[in-house]
């Protein structure tokens, strides 16, 4: 890859994730609280679930996630602990209704609160 690409690339990839780290710190603070269906999205939903009872932010955080990840794997950077595989990790235990032993977005917020980081 051309350097003037990979720093773009960089650039790009950088700016979306203080983006997406900056939309988890608002909402996450919020479903710690009062446990919205925040990690419930067009992409990650239980089937008896209905879209309008999800969080409006759910869908711009999986849409900054995706992108993360995408301009991560263009990059050839690893993706484990970046924001973007944080968020999908919760979303992905969130909806796995076979886990008997899933946490609920409470606990799952605050998780992803201490994974973050301080500001």
């Amino acid at each position: 890859m051309k350097a003037a690409r990979q720093s773009k690339l960089e650039a790009q990839l950088a700016a979306t994730e203080v983006e997406l780290v900056s939309l988890l710190r608002e909402s996450l603070t919020h479903t710690a609280v009062h446990g919205d269906m925040l990690f419930f999205n067009s992409r990650y939903r239980p089937d008896n679930y209905q879209p309008r009872w999800f969080s409006s932010n759910s869908e711009a955080l999986l849409s900054l996630a995706t992108e993360c990840l995408a301009l991560r794997d263009q990059l050839g950077i690893p993706c484990h602990g970046s924001p973007g595989q944080l968020y999908i990790a919760a979303c992905t235990e969130a909806t796995d209704t076979s886990n008997g032993n899933r946490r609920g977005p409470r606990q799952l917020a605050a998780w992803l609160i201490s994974e973050l980081g301080p500001n």
